[in-house]
């Protein structure tokens, strides 16, 4: 082999590492978002999880350059959303709104859950949360929650509380409530808020519990009475009613949350950019306007401290949802 033809050589293999490592550069240069991004919801067109996913998508689009597009796959109680996100490329081009049920709730309701949220989710940022407001009919012997806890302690079983689906956040809440009470109480499911809103107002049921702007209008008007909220502060649609821990239940404290999540081994640097341009739509006071309308009240962190917040959530809510024995599958 000639001189000439081992320098060639040689040079050109000195020249491809060069070459890679600046084709690595350019392609961890790149930027993102590159084309439109997805946000996979596990609700149905006009849930609120919907309603919160649109009110962010749009005002989440300038500040990436491109469009953020709502795609509901609802179904299974949200496992249909969240395998779509997990089958997805980790590259920020797919998100997921998550709510507790698919962040926490999923993995003790569901035996073979097809995904492990503490795995295979990053999580990205929580955007807001909300209480819960038992409320009761006008007609009920208890006008606040010790009435209630004395009445439920004499006759155990014989007080039915309404809550919208079995597994849903407020019968979750509702598990929690009557836990914290040690009390028993017969519960019955509805296929949404607003049926077992119409049911304790026909007098068909005595209790309910969810959001707060499910029953505030018909509290005010009395056509209902609110005996307590979930939050750790008094709710401004029904400022007279206390929160459990000023009716002595603070173990039941509840704040049902929604947050973003990305599938796992997205690129530490895209969570961050994520985190930012978000927190910035979540700061806006005409955006928290929105939620509050909502019951929702904007809840930015960290990328981190949602992290903890979900592990947190699992150790308090696990041993709840066992001991109720209550499984979906």
């Amino acid at each position: 082999m000639t001189s000439l033809r081992r320098r060639s050589i040689l040079v050109g293999g000195l020249a491809l590492p060069a070459v890679s490592a600046v084709a690595g550069f350019a392609g961890a240069q790149a930027p993102f978002p590159m084309r439109p991004i997805r946000l996979l919801v596990g609700g149905a067109a006009g849930s609120v999880p919907d309603t919160l996913a649109r009110v962010v998508a749009e005002r989440l689009a300038p500040g990436l350059g491109q469009p953020v597009l709502v795609e509901n796959r609802p179904g299974a109680a949200g496992i249909v959303a969240m395998q779509a996100l997990v089958g997805s490329e980790p590259d920020g081009h797919t998100l997921a709104l998550a709510t507790m049920s698919q962040a926490v709730f999923n993995s003790y309701l569901f035996s073979r859950l097809p995904y492990d949220p503490l795995r295979d989710f990053e999580p990205i940022i929580p955007l807001a949360s909300a209480a819960f407001t038992l409320a009761a009919h006008p007609g009920f012997a208890a006008d606040t929650l010790a009435g209630l806890v004395v009445m439920a302690r004499a006759n155990p079983g014989s007080v039915f509380l309404g809550a919208p689906a079995n597994g849903s956040p407020p019968h979750i809440a509702a598990l929690m409530l009557v836990r914290a009470a040690g009390i028993k109480v017969s519960f019955v499911p509805f296929t949404s808020g607003p049926d077992g809103l119409r049911a304790v107002l026909r007098g068909d049921v005595p209790l309910f519990l969810d959001g707060p702007t499910i029953v505030s209008q018909q509290a005010r008007a009395g056509m209902l009475k609110a005996l307590v909220v979930t939050g750790r502060a008094r709710e401004p649609e029904l400022p007279g009613v206390p929160t459990v821990a000023e009716a002595g239940l603070p173990e039941a404290t509840c704040e049902a949350w929604i947050g973003l999540v990305a599938p796992a081994g997205i690129p530490p640097a895209l969570v961050a950019r994520l985190n930012r341009e978000i927190s910035a739509v979540l700061a806006a006071a005409e955006l928290r306007e929105r939620l509050r309308a909502l019951s929702f009240v904007t809840a930015p962190a960290s990328s981190e401290e949602f992290r903890r917040l979900i592990l947190e959530e699992h150790r308090r809510w696990g041993p709840a949802i066992r001991d109720a024995g209550l499984k979906l599958d």
